[in-house]
Order: C-alpha cells, then structure tokens, then sequence
C-alpha cells in the first residue's frame, strides 16, 4: 500500500458523506480554493485509482447513466479519521495554514467536540509561538527590509493573528453557549 497523500487525504474528505463522480471532484478542485492543493485531471484520476487500489475508496457504475461514482470505504474512513485526530504542528502552521483549516473544515461528523476544541486549541497554541517569533524577527530586522518587505512581513502578521482570533471564534461557535 502506498502511503496516502495530502490529495488522497482531502478527496476523502470530499466524498466522505456522499458519493461523486470523478468529474464532480474535479470540479470541486476546479471551482473551490481546493484547486491550490491540485486538481488537474492528470491528478485527480491517478489518485482515485490509487485510492481504489489501496482499497480506500470503491467505485459504483449508476446503471441509469452508466457513471462510476466514488464512495468511501470503511477502510478509507478510518485513514481519513486518523488523519483528521493528528494535532496540528509547529511545521504545518508556517507551511501549510490553508491545508490545516481544510482539515478542520472535514471534521464533522467524524471528529468529537472534544477532539475538535483540543485540534483548534491546539492550533492557537502553535500560531502563538509561531506569531511571537515572527514579531521579535520583525522587531529586530524590519530597519534593514525594504520598504515593500517590510509591507509585506506585516501583512504575514497580521495574517497569523487573524488566524489566532478565528481559533477562538471557531470554539466559541462549537461551544454551547454556558461553556464559552
């Protein structure tokens, strides 16, 4: 079996609580902000079908149309679960920001509450430290950037701290209301 990619990770997703067409997925990528994680024909359809063969997805011809659709199998939801439980890290906050919020985004029905708040607090955690770092670096180097660069630094920070506030505003909104 081959090891499951960030492509497979986020198909699975997709078709988690319902089954697509190759081509609907594709779409999705295609329409979506998905397409920043791939998305091409030349992708997707490799994917389905390493999916399919490492036994993750099957496929389903609908006899009025003579389309396959796509759904996951009990072995797909476990990958896709164990994926979803993996608390977010240092690494993925500096790189990869768009792919934990999709991960986030996949959560229901699989995830716990529990679970969730522990990912989103976890998150937070890592965006602190990391925006702290940031800062002093700005704080330190921002006399010898470019005018243009230190534009930019900025626009990073304050990217990270309006990630941080939706951190908290996500667990505001999965929390009943006593518990806030």
């Amino acid at each position: 079996m081959k090891k499951t990619t960030t492509l497979d990770y986020i198909i699975l997703g997709l078709i988690q609580s319902e089954t697509l067409t190759g081509y609907r997925i594709r779409k999705t990528f295609e329409d979506t902000a998905l397409g920043n994680f791939g998305g091409s024909p030349g992708t997707i359809y490799p994917a389905l079908k390493r999916l399919e063969k490492n036994k993750l997805v099957s496929k389903q011809i609908v006899e009025e149309n003579t389309k396959s659709v796509y759904f996951i199998t009990a072995e797909g939801l476990e990958q896709l679960r164990l994926w979803l439980e993996t608390l977010p890290s240092k690494d993925e906050v500096r790189k990869n920001m768009e792919l934990l919020v999709l991960k986030f985004a996949f959560m229901d029905p699989m995830i716990s509450l529990e679970q969730k708040i522990g990912f989103l607090e976890t998150l937070k955690f890592e965006l602190e430290n990391y925006l702290k770092e940031l800062e002093n670096f700005y704080r330190r180097e921002k006399n010898n950037m470019p005018k243009t660069g230190m534009i930019a630094f900025e626009h990073g920070l304050l990217s990270y701290r309006t990630n941080i506030e939706w951190c908290v505003q996500a667990k505001n909104s999965l929390l009943p209301h006593e518990l806030r």
